[in-house]
Parts: C-alpha cells; sequence; structure tokens
C-alpha cells in the first residue's frame, strides 16, 4: 500500500525534473508556447503529491512523508499564481528570491524522497535535478529570467 504513494511520488519527482528542464531549453529557444504547455504539465503535478501527501498522513507515516512532497506543492501553488492566475512580472522584483527558494526546496523535498526508497532512485532524480541546473544555467546565458510562460497565452 505505501509502495504504491511512495512510486508516485518517485515518478513525480523525475517529471517535475523533466518538465523543468522542456520549460528551460523551451524558454532559451523562444518556444513560448512549448513552454507555457509544459508549464501546465508541471502544474498536474500537484495533484498526485497532494493525494499522496493525504494518504501518508492519513497512514500515521513519519512527517517527512507529508511534510517533503507538500513543499513541492507549495512552489507550483505559487507558480500557478505569480505566472498563471495573477500574471505578475515578478522575475525582476525581490519577489523572484523566495520564488527560487521554494522551487529548489522542492526540487531538493523530492530528491530526498527518492532516496528514502533506496539510492537507485535517490541517484536517478538527482542526477536529474543536476541535469536541470545546467539547463537552468543554459537558459539563464540565453534570456535571463525571462518573462515566464504566462506571455505565451497571448501569442
Amino acid at each position: 500500500m505505501y509502495s504504491a504513494v511512495d512510486a508516485t511520488i518517485f515518478i513525480v519527482a523525475i517529471l517535475a525534473n523533466l518538465l523543468m528542464i522542456g520549460i528551460f531549453l523551451a524558454k532559451a529557444r523562444g518556444l513560448a508556447r512549448l513552454e507555457y504547455r509544459l508549464g501546465i504539465a508541471l502544474e498536474a503535478l500537484a495533484l498526485p503529491l497532494c493525494v499522496a501527501a493525504a494518504l501518508n498522513l492519513l497512514w500515521g507515516r513519519p512527517w517527512w512523508t507529508v511534510a517533503l512532497p507538500l513543499a513541492m506543492v507549495a512552489f507550483l501553488v505559487v507558480e500557478l499564481l505569480f505566472d498563471y492566475v495573477w500574471k505578475l512580472d515578478f522575475r525582476n522584483t525581490w519577489l523572484l528570491w523566495p520564488y527560487l527558494a521554494l522551487y529548489y526546496v522542492g526540487l531538493i523535498a523530492l530528491t530526498g524522497y527518492a532516496f528514502s526508497l533506496g539510492k537507485p532512485y535517490g541517484f536517478v532524480t538527482l542526477a536529474l535535478y543536476f541535469v536541470n541546473l545546467a539547463v537552468t544555467g543554459y537558459s539563464y546565458s540565453r534570456v535571463g529570467h525571462g518573462s515566464g510562460p504566462r506571455r505565451a497565452s497571448r501569442g
């Protein structure tokens, strides 16, 4: 019963990194519509994370099995609000730093959860996290912080 929830969180960790890699590559290449669509897919990952955290809580599992998935949910909620609902141009303001903190804490939390399942799971997730960081650096070198995926909805 726990294994299905744990596998879901591992898969979400992998998908989150892959989607972020795609988002940053799309941003660097000016593919706003693709960036937007990948962002929506990333947002959808909040649902299985919320279900997994709720089940872990209901089953009385350790606190971190609830807290680690919810760290990524916190980022996804802020991302949803900033980029898709309020459409804030926050990437060139002080709001960028708390946003980035949530982003990295969320991904690291999922990586930590993956390591709790075993070293192979953790190292696969960590490797994708490092690829994500490299692609983030590439994107930043091409376009800076950019405007976010919300611009794609206008094009």
